[in-house]
Formats: structure tokens, sequence, C-alpha cells
């Protein structure tokens, strides 16, 4: 069973925390709301994760990252306490006595294999079943992982894009003062958010699932 994450969410809630108060304190908040540098970076970024990638595995990714904020509430001991008991009791028992533990069982993985012990499947069968759903899950992960690592290495890099729109801007109306200020936001907010949704969310969030994938290939 699946148990939420606190640090990963206290580190999110930190990250823009910090952030958001230096925005705040530092006065003029408002140059940092920019709808054209959000689009640029965000929209654009995306934009290309949509030409890099089917769309099953983006689809895949929305489902999975919510993985990162979950950890396994039992531990390695935990689970080995557990297939003690459980074995003593089918060897005193008998296997079918295993059927009424099954509903008292949290982890969805342990329980079908379980089942499948109560049903009378060889555990040849039983051992590939349960190696493929391991495989499949870890190769579901992995490609969500670099999904997101790849958009965490796109997102700077449209904040660039969203640079030079706002210094093209700013060059072409040199004669006007206000437009001049425009360009020179956009050019800087768009950096802003690209650095902020890669190196707060993006990369730390496909670290994450990675090592959350490794954690329970081992459980």
């Amino acid at each position: 069973m699946k148990k939420n994450d606190i640090l990963t969410i206290l580190g999110l809630v930190i990250g823009i925390g910090l952030i958001v108060w230096a925005i705040v304190t530092g006065g003029s908040y408002a140059a940092f709301i920019s709808p054209q540098s959000f689009a640029i970076t965000v929209g654009g970024s995306f934009a290309a994760i949509l030409i890099t990638y089917p769309m099953p595995q983006i689809k895949n990714m929305f489902k999975v990252i919510g993985q990162t904020f979950k950890e396994n509430s039992m531990s390695n001991t935990d689970i080995i306490n557990n297939f003690t008991n459980l074995s003593r009791k089918a060897r005193r028992e008998g296997l079918l006595s295993l059927e009424d533990e099954i509903n008292n069982i949290e982890d969805e993985f342990i329980k079908k294999g379980l089942q499948m012990v109560v049903d009378g499947i060889e555990p040849d069968v039983i051992k590939n079943i349960l190696e493929l759903e391991i495989n499949e899950m870890d190769r579901r992960h992995e490609d969500s992982s670099n999904l997101l690592q790849t958009w965490g290495a796109y997102a700077p890099a449209f904040g660039m894009v969203g640079t030079l729109v706002g210094l093209i801007q700013m060059l072409a109306n040199l004669s006007d003062a206000s437009n001049l200020a425009s360009g020179m936001s956009t050019a800087l907010v768009t950096t802003f958010y690209g650095s902020i949704l890669a190196n707060l969310i993006l990369i730390p969030l496909a670290t994450n699932l990675k090592y959350k994938s490794g954690q329970d290939t081992i459980t």
C-alpha cells in the first residue's frame, strides 16, 4: 500500500514558497506575471514533447507522475515477515487456508500473487506472470522518467526562445519606452519560468520517479 510522500510534497511547497516570498517581498511581483512568457515556456516545451513522444506515452506519464507523491508504507522487513507468516500458515493448514488472508493484504501485487497460489497455479507460471508485470511497470516508469527529463531539457531552451523574442521586440522599438520595458520583461521572465519548470519540477520529479521505480522493483 502507498502513503503520501511528505518529503516530495514538502520540497515543492518550500521551493515554490521561497520563490514566491522573494518575489512578494521584493515589491514588484506583477513584473513576474506574464501570460506570453508562460505560453512560450510551458506551451512551447510541451509542444516539443508532443512532437518527440507518441500520445500513449504522454498519457501514461500523466498517470504515472502521481507515483512521485507516494511511497511504500511497508518496509522490506515487513514484507519478509508477512511472507514468513504466510508460509508457516500454509505448512500448518494447507495452501487453501491462505484465502482467508488475501483481504488482509494491502499490497495489490502481493495480493494478486497470493490469489494465484490459492487458485493452484503452478509456481513457475506465477513467477513468470509476476516478473512480466514488474518488467512492464519498470518500463512504464522509465519511459515516463525519460519523458520528464526531456521536458526538463526543453523548458530552459524555450525560456531562451522567449528571451530572444523579448530582445527582438525591445530592439525593434527602441524609440518607444513602453515597448522597451515590455520586451525586456518578456526576455527575462521566460528564462525565469523555464528555469523553475525544469529545475524545481520536471527534473526532480523525473529523478524521484526513477528512484521509486527501483525501490518498487526491489520490494
